[in-house]
């Protein structure tokens, strides 16, 4: 084997050598290739500087432009078996220069200098080749519109493919006088993806998630930036969005949990300026209301007005939610929360739907109240021993109810076919799906009862997660 030009020359001494020639008015380009580039592509034949580390790249993609010298470099330290090299109609000339320096075969792929799309295209096609293998993306090279345009695929790419790594070949030393890196200082640089590193896209991602309502979808990327990027303020949006999760699963116990996690994890000295402190009046105002419920729900007890409020309020809520999503579960929403509000007033009085101990005068009466919404002759109507939906609106109009004994009759007729058509719901005894028409005038009438509640026990807090802050 011919032994290399200056081998056993160390590169400080060789750039110190070729520094002088060059400055006695040598052709810089010339000495170049013919002193430094033959010992330090050996160098990098040998053993490429990698950093942080070799990595186990299996394909590799590169940018062309016409300096060569780097991405034979990159091609070495790399290492992969197949190599796809996007260069442009006037860099493919040295094509066969980086086949003899790197001793690969080479995939040459043609693009404009200028044509970002094709970058993205060939890269998406390459990937798509080779699914789940290790792939190296070299920006060295190129143009900068070719370089940008392979970092931007490349970042874009590892949510989909999270083995591919965007490398770069780079230097710690660079020669002011001879304009260029001085040899022996390049190295191989895998480069961290900045969205992942800050967290960027996550961060934008969690948010849009958290605001469509998807808020076990937000917690757990908001779960995930914490190991990303070390910054455990994250770990406090998650726990927000796991109690709004528990919250609008109706599974109050857990959202108190969440609710109580929270507080305190914003009360620690720690976290006193997060964001989320900007909005911890009305935070708190909802771990009330989720406590208030949660005792209703153990006691049963209608007397806990304010969590007969909460808990009505949170179904009209979830109502408005789902009647774009869905018109079945939003009826069935407004239904129950109309059923609270009136169970709620009944009990005011005294009495229970499951047993009202009716007088056979009140009997007589709510038959008379019943026939007049249905349009029924009396004889025709029926007075069930337990107290439905239509039943509590006749009944209460019956005894009075300052809300419901000035609802026109006109209205409440319209209501009545909403309220029978409840138990003929797919999601309940029947076949049906609730109407639009029938879902607002149920809704309306919710409303109206939820109002005059809160006059008497205070208005339920905003029901609206709050802003992230960011």
């Amino acid at each position: 084997m011919e032994p290399l030009p200056n081998q056993g020359l160390d590169l400080e001494a060789l750039w110190q050598s070729y520094k002088e020639a060059v400055n006695a008015g040598g052709n810089a380009q010339a000495l170049y290739q013919e002193r430094i580039w033959p010992v330090l592509l050996e160098k990098w034949r040998q053993d490429p500087p990698v950093y942080p580390s070799r990595q186990p790249f299996q394909v590799s993609i590169h940018t062309l432009g016409t300096s060569p010298e780097a991405t034979a470099l990159a091609i070495l330290g790399a290492g992969a078996g197949e190599v796809y090299v996007l260069h442009t109609p006037e860099s493919a000339r040295f094509l066969s220069r980086l086949r003899q320096d790197t001793g690969k075969d080479l995939y040459p792929i043609e693009i404009g200098k200028s044509d970002v799309a094709a970058i993205y295209r060939e890269v998406k096609r390459l990937l798509e080749k080779h699914p789940g293998l290790p792939v190296a993306l070299d920006l060295t090279s190129g143009t900068k519109a070719m370089s940008a345009g392979l970092a931007a695929a490349g970042f874009f790419f590892q949510r989909f493919y999270p083995e591919v790594r965007v490398v770069y070949v780079d230097n710690e030393v660079y020669d002011p006088d001879l304009r260029r890196p001085k040899a022996g200082t390049e190295r191989l640089v895998i480069l961290p993806n900045p969205h992942e590193v800050l967290a960027e896209v996550d961060a934008l991602l969690a948010r849009e998630l958290y605001t469509k309502g998807e808020f076990g979808q937000a917690g757990k990327v908001f779960g995930e930036m914490v190991g990303k990027t070390g910054d455990r303020r994250y770990e406090l949006y998650a726990v927000l969005c796991q109690m709004y999760q528990r919250w609008y699963d109706l599974d109050f116990g857990e959202a108190v949990k969440e609710a109580g996690k929270l507080l305190g994890r914003l009360s620690e000295n720690t976290w006193l300026n997060h964001p989320l402190n900007q909005n911890r009046r009305a935070i708190e105002g909802q771990a009330r209301l989720l406590e208030e419920v949660e005792g209703f729900l153990r006691s049963g007890d209608f007397g806990q007005r304010r969590g007969v409020l909460g808990l009505a309020a949170t179904l009209l809520h979830l109502a408005e939610r789902e009647e774009a999503r869905s018109l079945t579960l939003a009826g069935l929403y407004a239904y129950r929360a109309l059923e609270l509000l009136l169970q709620e007033r009944l009990a005011r009085l005294g009495r229970q739907a499951e047993a009202p101990g009716l007088s056979q005068e009140e009997q007589e009466g709510l038959r008379r109240e019943l026939a007049a919404l249905l349009s029924l002759p009396e004889g025709e109507v029926r007075v069930s021993p337990k107290l439905g939906l239509l039943d509590l609106v006749a009944f209460l109009r019956l005894l009075g109810d300052p809300i419901l004994s000035k609802e026109p009759l006109e209205a409440l007729r319209g209501l009545s076919g909403a309220l029978q058509a409840r138990n003929a719901s797919l999601l309940v005894h029947g076949l049906e799906r609730p109407s639009p028409r029938g879902l607002k005038q149920v809704t309306r009438l919710a409303r109206s009862l939820l109002e005059d509640l809160g006059r008497e026990v205070g208005p339920a807090p905003r029901l609206d997660p709050v802003e992230l802050g960011f």
